[in-house]
């Protein structure tokens, strides 16, 4: 990831063009939205296509360069001095001499004529989108060529021939420099699948490498840059089932990574992340929870996972990078709602199967402790669960009536203090491990004893 140059691109456009680096009302960038509901995704109707300029590009023809060539032309040579051109017997009079000119072929530069060949192949619908030329064919050198109408720009290249850039995303793109900031264009403005969005392809090429992008526009939010791998996995997500483009990209605040925000069809919130972890997804109200702990700047840290299903067909989650050492996570349920989870108590949760174990979906975020020396999440389990943690003691879940008896003695300010092991088998049926003391559950009475340790 070129992090550095999107961060140079964005200060370079604001310096120069005077813009903004802030996303549009309706997606502030790095600000939380109101907390939805998340759903799993809904795949949209299809929608009639609406282009940027209600335009569809035509097909691309192809035209053989002409040559032009010059007629040869015949001389006649001079009288040789001293004769006539009537002569007399003995005289011997010049033999008129004629001279062919070599025909010659004109140079025909690279690309010459190829975007009036392109203008006039198009319908007279999109002649009419397009405009009429608004100044002269620039010539860059062999290797580039472009050309302004009312209303897009027509560029020629030997790798891409004759394409397109109009409309809403031709504004946009000369926000960002044209082809001097994103490259030139690849493609003609074309249609998402579902036909809720248009889009074109760049590429910019120097001697670091190739760097993509495009630029997609929607009657709902505008039109909007992606770069890179944003733009894959957007794409690999499937462009209207994911939603809308709402920001340009970004660089984070720390610059460690880039992003772009998004509105489902459902109208929810959701962004796309691309950090060392790699390139991930966040919506709705896994997202909505997520802001509220900081973004990428809380303790969560990045996602590095999509939005994915819990196992039971009912809940979702996200993964995140945590500490660096050990991940996090926010849960969701319709019936609980999003909740985070951190380090230990995370990892914990994890190895006893996550929602669909013993534990099932968690009710709180991470909290601490009134005592200030540990830190819990409570969870759905059966008969209520939970997992206490504090640096002496580690993590350890208590769950069913051995908690619901922690919990009558007073949690971890009773006697007992923290548990200091999970629940376990013994003879009479199970029991857990606290500090100072131990709880059992008797198998064949259901009678719930504490005692203390000797």
């Amino acid at each position: 990831m070129n992090v550095k140059r999107l961060v140079a691109a964005v200060a370079a456009t604001t310096a120069v063009l005077g813009l903004a680096a802030t996303a549009p009302a309706i997606a502030q960038p790095e600000e939380p939205t109101t907390a939805t509901t998340t759903t799993a995704p809904e795949t949209p109707s299809t929608s009639e296509k609406v282009p940027s300029d209600a335009s569809e590009p035509a097909e691309r023809p192809t035209a053989a360069e002409e040559t032009a060539t010059s007629e040869p032309a015949t001389t006649p040579a001079e009288p040789t001095p001293g004769t006539t051109a009537g002569t007399t017997a003995g005289t011997t009079a010049a033999e008129p001499t004629t001279s062919a000119a070599e025909p010659t072929t004109a140079a025909v530069a690279p690309g010459d004529g190829e975007i009036q060949r392109r203008y006039d192949s198009l319908t007279p619908a999109l002649r009419a989108e397009v405009g009429n030329p608004v100044r002269a064919e620039v010539v860059a050198g062999d290797t580039l060529r472009w050309q302004d109408f009312t209303n897009a720009r027509f560029y020629w290249t030997p790798d891409t021939g004759v394409t397109i850039v109009q409309g809403q995303i031709f504004q946009r793109y000369l926000d960002f420099g044209a082809h001097e900031g994103l490259g030139v264009p690849v493609t003609d403005e074309l249609s998402s699948v579902g036909g809720t969005s248009r889009y074109s392809d760049f590429v910019f090429r120097d001697a670091t490498g190739e760097y993509p992008s495009t630029i997609y526009w929607s009657t709902r939010t505008g039109a909007h840059l992606v770069v890179e791998a944003l733009r894959d996995h957007y794409r690999a997500l499937g462009e209207d089932r994911f939603g809308y483009v709402a920001t340009d990209s970004y660089p984070t605040p720390d610059e460690r990574a880039a992003y772009n925000h998004f509105i489902t069809p459902q109208g929810h919130g959701a962004s796309i992340y691309w950090s060392e972890f790699g390139v991930a997804s966040v919506k709705g109200a896994i997202r909505d929870k997520w802001a509220a702990t900081g973004w990428e700047r809380g303790p969560l840290g990045y996602p590095i996972s999509d939005e994915l299903d819990a196992g039971d067909g009912v809940g979702r989650y996200n993964e995140f990078s945590g500490d660096g050492r050990l991940l996090s996570g926010i849960v969701w349920s319709p019936q609980t709602g999003a909740h985070s989870l951190q380090g230990v108590i995370a990892q914990r949760y994890v190895e006893l199967g996550g929602p669909t174990g013993i534990l099932g979906y968690p009710t709180t975020d991470e909290l601490g402790t009134p005592d200030g020396r540990g830190r819990y999440n409570h969870f759905t389990g059966t008969g209520g669960a939970s997992i206490y943690w504090t640096p002496q003691t580690g993590a350890h879940e208590v769950y069913g009536g051995i908690r619901a008896r922690w919990s009558q003695l007073g949690w971890e300010r009773s006697y007992l203090g923290y548990p200091v092991t999970g629940e376990y088998d013994i003879p009479q049926g199970r029991a857990s491990e606290f500090e100072r003391g131990f709880v059992e559950w008797h198998r064949d009475t259901g009678a719930v004893v504490d005692f203390p340790k000797n």
